[in-house]
């Protein structure tokens, strides 16, 4: 079913991308996002970095899952691990820096990657911000796995309206 799943997104993303016309992910799409801290050369391969290995880690948490809300399940209830397996992998490439890891419905603004544009809305999505995110943002869609790099966001594209923003905000 996965490997369907995934030939599908590939066929959609060729057919559209040749298409030219706005596709819409499916509602039922969990996004992922990572935002670095600056737009230093540094700052943005600390993000590429770690985009990569928190998709392959978060994908192999997810593979399993038969649909999107078993997979938003897995993401939720494995919240403080993600967390955890972010900071192993921060402090074992000696990065010093902040990170938050939010799970839940977040604002992301239209895009237009390749003349192919995502409308703007709420999405269920994990986002990854680094240090002060302010710079330039990796973003995927990991459920189905559909991964593009769009290097033409800034942090402000987005709001984090997540489980961790709303017991922050009553908590602290």
């Amino acid at each position: 079913m996965k490997k369907l799943l995934v030939l599908i997104a590939v066929i959609i993303v060729v057919c559209c991308y040749h298409n030219e016309e706005n596709i819409v992910i499916p509602n039922n799409a969990i996004r992922f996002r990572v935002i670095a801290n600056s737009n230093t050369i540094e700052d943005q391969n600390i993000k590429n970095n770690v985009a990569k290995y928190m998709e392959k880690y978060i994908i192999d948490m997810t593979k399993d899952a038969k649909s999107s809300e078993e997979a938003k399940d897995i993401l939720m209830n494995n919240h403080q691990n993600i967390e955890d397996e972010l900071g192993k992998y921060l402090d074992a490439n000696e990065v010093v820096t902040k990170y938050q890891v939010s799970i839940g419905r977040n604002y992301f603004p239209e895009k237009e990657y390749h003349g192919i544009k995502y409308d703007a809305g709420y999405y269920d999505s994990l986002v990854i911000s680094l240090g002060y995110s302010q710079g330039l943002n990796w973003w995927c869609v990991m459920y189905p796995p559909l991964c593009l790099i769009d290097r033409n966001t800034t942090a402000d594209d987005y709001e984090i309206t997540s489980l961790t923003k709303e017991l922050l905000e009553k908590y602290v």
